[in-house]
């Protein structure tokens, strides 16, 4: 029985020490998880998309609308340099390319087709919104939300 505890923990402190080597690895690629809403807001209709509060709750008095719609959600899974393209309904492209991350956050250049070109940062958790261009009476934001912690 003694042996048999010994070759248990034995076993399961290989395989926390696999596993923890993994996660090391993974962060060493530097990978950043972004999160990417499109949406469409507009004078006509009304309502909040539910998938969209926290966005809604960010834009309330940027932007007049009376309704915003989510039309396409969407993680992109990005090493540093490594470019996300959308495809976005209005028929542009908006591309995403984390630049670095560091302590203030990660650095991302976005450039929507038409609409905008800029390098933001932001940290884990936090929204950016990008105008994205007009569509069907209203206009497209793009929101990012890095989720690298």
């Amino acid at each position: 029985m003694r042996g048999s505890r010994f070759t248990t923990g034995f076993t399961l402190a290989v395989a926390l020490g696999w596993l923890l080597g993994a996660s090391a690895a993974v962060a060493e690629e530097g990978r950043i998880p972004v999160e990417v809403l499109v949406a469409h807001l507009s004078s006509e209709g009304s309502g909040v998309d539910p998938s969209a509060e926290r966005l809604d709750r960010k834009l309330r008095g940027q932007f007049k609308y009376s309704s915003l719609k989510v039309l396409q959600k969407r993680r992109l899974d990005l090493a540093i340099d490594e470019v996300g393209t959308l495809d976005l309904p209005n028929g542009k492209a908006a591309r995403v390319r984390p630049i670095s991350k560091t302590d203030t956050g990660v650095l991302i250049a976005v450039d929507v087709e038409g609409a905008a070109k800029m390098d933001v940062r932001a940290k884990s958790g936090h929204l950016i919104v990008i105008r994205a261009g007009a569509y069907e009476g209203g206009n497209l934001v793009l929101s990012l939300e890095p989720d690298y912690e």
